[in-house]
């Protein structure tokens, strides 16, 4: 695994987390920081993630561009004023890019596991279908999980992906980093899961 020098900062460093609920409240500028570093994260995995990173990042859009917010504003009661007004479209971006962040928390602990254990020889193909199974498959159509499987197939090795991520010799301090992510992330997305279901929103498949 190639060294960064100390003048280079590495891009996993620099990954802003999820922000922490707070009186059931998650602050949206903090969340959409958060999300689009973790889209950067995508499109550094390589172009054979394109569709993924494109997808993800039009959710965020659809958010940025249905709501008015400011540094103090809360992600989900912007949501449920939406749809109280009879609209969805930025709802529906945050279903779809939540879902997207519980396939990127299977991801990346499957990724944290394979390092604890020395094992790099791992196929990605593998971890990338496992956390596609338990997460995204069951709402996509067969076109859409034929694509996917596609994607998979021809992901980088693990090796190549700790490069990418600017990953040095030393991979403790990866290790903290992305399992702190982790954490942020599964907080978040099981707050706005629950949200959903409280509120009686999308509670049909889509």
């Amino acid at each position: 695994m190639a060294s960064a020098t100390s003048l280079e900062p590495m891009f996993y460093e620099n990954m802003t987390p999820f922000p922490p609920v707070i009186n059931g409240r998650i602050n949206i500028v903090q969340f959409i920081e958060a999300a689009s570093d973790l889209v950067a994260l995508v499109d550094r995995i390589g172009k054979v993630f394109a569709p993924v990173k494109y997808d993800m990042q039009g959710n965020i859009d659809k958010i940025k561009k249905c709501y008015k917010f400011d540094d103090t504003s809360c992600l989900l009661e912007l949501m449920l004023e939406e749809v109280r007004n009879g609209k969805h479209t930025a709802a529906e971006g945050i279903l779809w890019l939540n879902r997207a962040l519980y396939y990127f928390e299977l991801v990346l602990q499957e990724v944290v596991r394979h390092l604890k254990s020395n094992n790099y020889d791992v196929n990605m193909d593998k971890i990338f279908n496992i956390a596609y199974e338990g997460s995204l498959k069951k709402y996509h159509n067969w076109i859409t999980q034929q694509i996917f499987a596609v994607i998979c197939k021809m992901s980088p090795t693990l090796p190549q992906l700790m490069k990418s991520l600017d990953v040095g010799d030393d991979i403790r301090p990866f290790e903290t980093k992305i399992n702190n992510f982790i954490v942020t992330i599964h907080l978040v997305r099981c707050k706005i899961d629950d949200f959903f279901k409280d509120n009686d929103i999308f509670t049909k498949p889509k």
